[in-house]
């Protein structure tokens, strides 16, 4: 042990009104602790708040989809595209859609009726398991047949049918002209099943089909698809692979990765975490100038010490160096004990602690979490820099005591 801790220990805790220095260092200690609790646990609620709405969007979106830039070429052949897609640098998994919009109408016994819009997707069963999770939690039938569909559980709802009901659908092409008008293609849907995917915008107004139904309901030739799906192997790369897809595809395709679907919200994501990791690192901020306090406190009842040593021979920077180390010791204990306490808050969240509430929000019945070293290390050295900040001042101030002053009245 060297000599400046062995006497900023001795400080800590003795003197002549040692209960209210200690009372304040046991304050300064629970301030800091509080802060640096509360910063872990908000921070990783929030980073795991974030987390669970990227995981959503990327199960019913992927990580890219490749569509023409042109709308009214908005079919084309996938043989050629698919290839291409799936054989460039990043790319894990790609899956042929077919996206088109739809009108639901159904009649009850009593002649009333009920509409809703439905984006109706074509896929291909086994390519869309690897590229989203729009199968993963399926009442009913998982793989429709033909003229049959699955919808969004919320949509099932807004149009209050079980399965097994008849779906009359409008499809915006047309098959026939007569006298007075086009006729759009009119079809019988059965409906087998319902999903949920934990995304609103999703299990309100989106149905599948086969890629074969969907091709004969929206009239399309053998082979036609609309968009090309593309899962990567690292989803925080997708601005970076959507450059280079874009490049290598040309400016006859949009490339639209799951970012671009929800700017705003991400962004405005990232700036909440930012503002809260500011607004509670001011617990901290306030429990340092009861460091300054503190400290304040023990250099004026020490001052006849200070004289003592620096007429010994310490120097100026061992004395700034003693009452340093304490504010250290202080903010360092602080700041062990709320990591501690935050990190098992955390886990216990995670694992352990149930809440029934969140099951139907988050697919889950705990909250979610996201543990993240990096942000835990941030809210670390962030804390022990406030509290080496806050005991500069008094440091400073007992390092410049004239040790003939200090001793003059003594």
């Amino acid at each position: 042990m060297t000599f400046e801790r062995f006497i900023a220990r001795r400080y800590l805790f003795s003197g002549q009104h040692k209960a209210l220095v200690s009372v304040i260092t046991f304050i300064s200690i629970a301030g800091v602790a509080v802060g640096v609790f509360a910063l872990i646990v908000v921070l990783a609620t929030m980073e795991g708040f974030g987390q669970n709405l990227r995981n959503k969007v990327i199960g019913a979106y992927a990580h890219i989809e490749i569509a023409p830039a042109n709308p009214e070429a908005s079919t084309f052949d996938s043989a050629e595209l698919l290839t291409k897609v799936r054989g460039m640098d990043g790319v894990k998994a790609v899956a042929p859609v077919i996206l088109r919009q739809a009108f639901a109408t159904v009649h009850d016994e009593s002649g009333a009726s009920r509409q809703t819009g439905l984006f109706i997707q074509g896929v291909d069963f086994e390519a869309e398991k690897k590229t989203t999770k729009l199968l993963d939690n399926v009442t009913g039938k998982k793989h429709p047949e033909g003229f049959e569909i699955v919808i969004g559980f919320r949509a099932a709802n807004q149009l209050m049918v079980p399965s097994g009901t008849k779906l009359l659908v409008y499809a915006p092409v047309f098959s026939k002209v007569l006298a007075n008008g086009r006729v759009p293609v009119v079809r019988n849907l059965e409906l087998v099943g319902t999903f949920n995917t934990g995304f609103p915008d999703t299990d309100q107004a989106v149905g599948y089909m086969s890629m074969d139904g969907a091709r004969q309901l929206f009239l399309m030739k053998d082979g036609e698809i609309d968009a090309v799906r593309v899962i990567l192997n690292n989803p925080d790369k997708v601005v970076e692979a959507k450059q280079r897809i874009q490049q290598d595809l040309g400016m006859n395709f949009n490339v639209t990765t799951w970012i671009d679907r929800n700017p705003i919200l991400f962004e405005a994501l990232v700036l909440e975490k930012w503002a809260m990791f500011i607004i509670l690192l001011l617990i901290v901020m306030v429990a340092a100038l009861n460091i300054i306090g503190s400290l304040v406190m023990v250099v004026m009842e020490k001052t006849r010490e200070i004289g003592i040593l620096k007429s010994m021979g310490a120097t100026q920077q061992s004395i700034q160096r003693i009452f340093l180390v304490q504010g250290m010791l202080i903010g360092g204990s602080g700041t062990l004990i709320g990591t501690v306490l935050g990190l098992t808050v955390c886990y216990l969240l995670k694992y352990v602690i149930k809440i029934n509430i969140a099951s139907e929000a988050y697919l889950s019945d705990r909250i979610p979490m996201e543990i993240s070293h990096v942000t835990n290390a941030i809210i670390v050295l962030s804390s022990l820099a406030i509290c080496l900040v806050a005991s500069y001042y008094p440091a400073r101030q007992a390092a410049k005591l004239d040790p003939v002053e200090a001793l003059r009245y003594e």
